[in-house]
């Protein structure tokens, strides 16, 4: 389990002596796509780390509307909150622990404090972009600003070569806020443009300058 942890951003760099300590503090379960993560009742607020997969938190209005906040990747960490919904977009394996375990983790190294004061500061400015995206974007706006966020180019790939974002067109709906089709009719206005191409479901950017020209 240590040289599992070793994996995620939040342990990087902290000895091997605490890892293999804290090893034993941690377990690991397995879920399948569109299976709602749930842990047993004796682990008191869990902790999750995503060591494979991906996994979306969103919430559920009244009349059954979803509003996604966040989608994680393998690496992310993320809290279990009594509100929020964690589904599994594909099969996916995460490891986690109660928050009294992870108290403990805190008190034996202060600079984890550090480390997780920094990550939930990431984590409240990416809730706080989604939440701006709704009040203030348009659709086409929200769906690129997604786009851009989940599969933005890296200095290994050059802006205008042809990226395959692994994602459906019901999940593009599920995080800019939108229905199916509505991501359906923005993309396809997009292809004759030359921005995306989609094929199979699956859709290909082949242009990032003129989708930013979109937000």
């Amino acid at each position: 389990m240590s040289s599992i942890l070793e994996q995620f951003p939040l342990f990087h760099g902290l000895s091997q002596e605490l890892l293999s300590r804290w090893a034993r503090y941690f377990s690991e379960r397995s879920f399948t796509k569109r299976q709602i993560l749930e842990f047993p009742a004796d682990c008191l607020e869990p902790i999750y780390f995503i060591s494979s997969g991906r996994v979306k938190i969103s919430y559920l209005s009244e009349d059954g509307k979803e509003f996604t906040v966040a989608c994680l990747s393998a690496g992310e960490v993320y809290s279990f909150h009594s509100l929020a919904l964690a589904t599994a977009l594909e099969n996916s394996v995460v490891c986690y622990l109660g928050m009294d375990k992870f108290r403990l983790m805190l008190e034996e190294c202060p600079e984890l404090s550090i480390r997780l004061i920094r990550l939930l500061g990431h984590i409240l400015k990416e809730t706080n972009d989604v939440i701006l995206d709704l009040a203030f974007r348009e659709v086409s706006g929200r769906l690129a600003h997604v786009i851009l966020r989940e599969g933005t180019p890296n200095t290994s790939r050059q802006a205008n070569q042809p990226f395959f974002l692994d994602f459906t067109h019901e999940q593009l709906a599920a995080l800019s806020g939108t229905t199916r089709q509505t991501v359906n009719e923005v993309l396809k206005r997009w292809e004759r443009q030359g921005i995306v191409d989609v094929k199979r479901g699956k859709l290909f950017v082949l242009n990032w300058e003129m989708l930013i020209d979109k937000l």
